[in-house]
């Protein structure tokens, strides 16, 4: 079997065995690798060494000599790299820095005893042993480290710190493949681009049959994930954000039958309509990669400031402190899909899976935002005690410009009236808005002035989205009032627990051939000053 691997570059570790001649006096000669296999999760990894496989011609264009796999510490550069015996072996030449004098004395005196080779795999084949041989492999630079990388979490990830990221974190980008300045370009995070190209179908397939040999990028980063998260998936982490709810099923149209290929159209899939998500487009502030409960200090009120007498003393005063907690809600949602669709779908299973549970995901998290506190589900915007209130009725009224007005106000009087303030409503509230004349019969508000987002109210940003409810009570007029959200939207707080976690079941319906896929994500919401934010919430249209 062959395989075509993504080309990242990847490390292998090994002991320092000095081999330098004694002529050789500004030199140092090892071996940098070997065919040892290498576990890499699901399988080991075995680098051949017949000359045929081993694209040596970086390490032979004067390949830097690094420290810890960091460019800005060369401490030497390659002379010469071959292959004999099966080993991969080279001959550095230090560097004339202090660094590089100061570490030639501690690897001539055993302190420092690892070499590691960075390299990039182009084709793999799977070896009688099951193991996959890289056939055709490149080395790109070696360097002098100190603790090898732990090769259990994830992507080689190394053990500096996260500021400080050495080369086996970052991934060739395919432009500069062949460029000879790559190694010394500015290189994106490798997590980061591998998990923009995730496939959760492959990930799925995996996890259901145990093999990961086809899907060695999802499982390296489910290394990572769990690494990040403290513990291993009953399933599988999915490194994106926010996930829904609808049977895949190839026998009935209106349940992705419509989706085989009969002359479909793909490009011209028809999705379900879907509630605008505006939380994040407005500003909110979004906390990833949370783990255990937070808790954010914040400054509830400031210090008083005197005029003092000459020689007077200051009156002291101090300001109050309160803490903003936090801890995970988990939404999910739960699909099925056939063998057939998997097999069949013409938009492919991948895309209309990611696509759905983003988007339902997305949109629940945006309903919450602004009017969460139902069962098991954070506080949003609209049951945050303390926030402004405006009132047209005993039992609500149509809205108007004066009480649209009065809604800014009481944000503003509480000095939370900034320039990225926005109202938000329901399409209702927005028709009724439009609608409104003066004496003259004409309109107070242009209903073309902007398409939706680029509108404004008192010179501040309109959005509409039904995620504003509808259904509110006041008085008699029960279940039939709506809301209007005014305030700043950097102090809306979501955090995202962990990773968006799916668990696929492919057994409780095996005999149709279907497949049950549950998706999890942990978060919470918070208002970071209730002060902010102004609600109407008895608008009758």
């Amino acid at each position: 079997m062959k395989k075509v691997l993504d080309k990242k570059l990847v490390h292998r570790f090994v002991d320092l065995i000095d081999e330098t001649s004694d002529s050789q006096t500004d030199q140092l000669t090892f071996s940098f690798s070997s065919e040892t296999p290498v576990n890499r999760g699901h399988y080991s990894e075995v680098l051949d060494h017949d000359v045929n496989s081993v694209d040596l011609s970086r390490l032979r264009n004067s390949a830097p000599f690094l420290f810890n796999h960091d460019m800005n510490k060369p401490i030497g550069r390659v002379v010469n790299a071959w292959i004999e015996d099966r080993k991969g072996r080279a001959t550095i030449e230090w560097g004339t820095s202090d660094l590089a004098q100061q570490l030639r004395k501690d690897t001539e005196i055993g302190v420092l005893r690892n070499i590691s080779v960075g390299y990039t795999v182009e084709k793999t084949e799977e070896d009688e042993d099951g193991n996959m041989r890289a056939v055709i492999w490149q080395p790109h630079e070696l360097s002098l480290v100190t603790v090898p990388a732990d090769t259990n979490v994830g992507i080689d990830r190394s053990l500096l710190p996260p500021t400080s990221k050495p080369l086996n974190e970052r991934i060739m980008p395919e432009h500069q493949i062949n460029s000879a300045d790559y190694l010394y370009e500015s290189k994106p995070d490798e997590y980061e681009r591998a998990a923009k190209d995730f496939s959760i179908v492959k990930a799925m397939q995996a996890s259901v049959s145990g093999n990961w040999s086809e899907a060695g990028k999802e499982r390296e980063i489910q290394q990572e994930l769990s690494h990040r998260n403290g513990r291993t998936s009953q399933g599988i982490f999915v490194p994106h954000e926010n996930w829904k709810t609808r049977d895949y099923v190839k026998g009935t149209a209106s349940a992705g039958g419509n989706l085989v290929a009969t002359m479909q159209m793909p490009d011209n899939f028809v999705d379900v309509l879907r509630a605008k998500s505006v939380a994040l487009e407005l500003g909110a502030t979004v906390l990833p990669g949370l783990i255990g409960d937070v808790s954010i200090p914040t400054r509830t009120a400031g210090a008083t400031a005197y005029f003092v007498a000459e020689s007077g003393s200051v009156t002291e005063s101090t300001g109050t402190f309160g803490t903003i907690s936090m801890s995970p809600k988990v939404m999910g949602a739960y699909s099925k899909f056939s063998h057939l669709m998997k097999l069949q779908a013409t938009p492919e299973i991948e895309g209309l899976i990611r696509d759905d549970f983003i988007s339902t995901l997305a949109t629940k998290l945006d309903s919450v935002a602004l009017n969460g506190g139902g069962s098991n589900e954070p506080d949003g915007i609209l049951q945050t005690t303390g926030i402004g209130s405006v009132a047209i009725g005993t039992n609500g009224g149509a809205i108007t410009l004066d009480k649209v007005l009065d809604l800014k106000q009481t944000v503003a009087v509480d000095n939370a009236d900034v320039a990225n303030c926005a109202f938000v409503t329901n399409t209702a509230v927005e028709n009724a808005l439009s609608k409104l004349k003066d004496g003259n019969s004409a309109y107070h508000l242009n209903p073309y002035a902007g398409a939706v987002g680029e509108q404004q109210l008192a010179n501040r940003s309109f959005m509409v989205t039904n995620n504003v409810p509808s259904n509110l009570t006041k008085g008699s007029s029960s279940g039939v009032c709506s809301a209007m959200i005014y305030g700043n939207f950097s102090d809306l707080l979501i955090g995202i627990f962990g990773e968006v976690e799916i668990l696929v079941d492919p057994y409780s319906a095996m005999q149709t051939g279907v497949t049950a896929v549950r998706i999890l994500q942990a978060v919470d919401i918070k208002v970071r000053h209730a002060e902010s934010f102004g609600a109407i919430q008895d608008i009758t249209t």
